[in-house]
């Protein structure tokens, strides 16, 4: 009676040890926790290396980038100049509505336009000696004969070159051209329209009496531009007569 007395207060005690589970149990739950403690470290390693190529490859990128833009400022020996607001409106000086009334009219109007690449008669109206040329890609240069038994090479902006292109087109608007004239004038033309598509502004324009004017443009500070040229022209051009004004 005593032993079934026992039996009966320990009803699920087990009898065998093939009925006790439960240190295998504990087992299985230490082996599961191992296996997820191992992939929170493998996917912590994984997210350490993707940080680590993502600084490495951003840090190269900027370096890539940096070493570009400094490759392409230096293949050319222009300095970069600053920037300057310009507002757009009617100049008289360099454009009227009488200029082409007659011809000494447009020529003394046309004249003015001398002083956009040659503030003074000792300025080289826009051909620039550059030092050291063979450093940077800038093709052939002109010969600029400086007198009758002395010439050097130089180069011109293609800024004075444009506005040589627009004088050209309104010196000879009109007249009737001698082959080599029009030949010149068909490529100013096209000088302009390439110089135009390359700049591309892109300032939004709103509507006016005169369409364009009024217009505030962000451009290349003309006045630094122009000193930069002056100081390394080679050539001293003379002052023109209206008449015999060239650009």
């Amino acid at each position: 009676m005593e032993n079934q007395y026992d039996e009966d207060q320990q009803p699920f005690l087990p009898t065998h040890s093939k009925d006790a589970p439960v240190p295998e149990k504990r087992s299985q739950v230490g082996i599961s926790a191992l296996a997820r403690y191992g992939r929170v470290i493998l996917e912590a390693i994984m997210a350490c290396m993707i940080v680590f190529l993502s600084v490495y490859y951003f840090r190269h990128e900027a370096t890539f980038s940096r070493s570009s833009q400094e490759k392409n400022l230096a293949s050319s020996p222009v300095p970069s100049f600053p920037k300057k607001d310009y507002l757009f409106e009617g100049n008289d000086r360099y454009l009227h509505e009488d200029m082409f009334a007659s011809e000494t009219e447009t020529l003394h109007t046309l004249h003015n336009w001398i002083e956009l690449s040659a503030e003074t008669t000792q300025d080289g109206r826009g051909y620039v000696r550059v030092d050291n040329a063979e450093a940077f890609d800038l093709g052939t240069p002109y010969e600029m004969h400086i007198n009758d038994t002395y010439s050097e090479p130089v180069y011109m902006m293609s800024v004075f070159h444009q506005l040589h292109c627009l004088y050209f087109q309104q010196g000879y608007g009109g007249a009737n051209l001698t082959e080599e004239v029009a030949h010149h004038s068909a490529h100013c033309f096209d000088n302009i329209r390439q110089a135009i598509m390359c700049a591309a502004d892109t300032t939004l324009e709103g509507k006016t009496d005169t369409p364009g004017w009024g217009a505030k443009h962000q451009c290349t500070d003309y006045d630094v531009m122009l000193a930069w040229a002056n100081e390394h022209t080679v050539w001293k051009w003379r002052k023109n007569m209206p008449g015999e004004a060239v650009l």
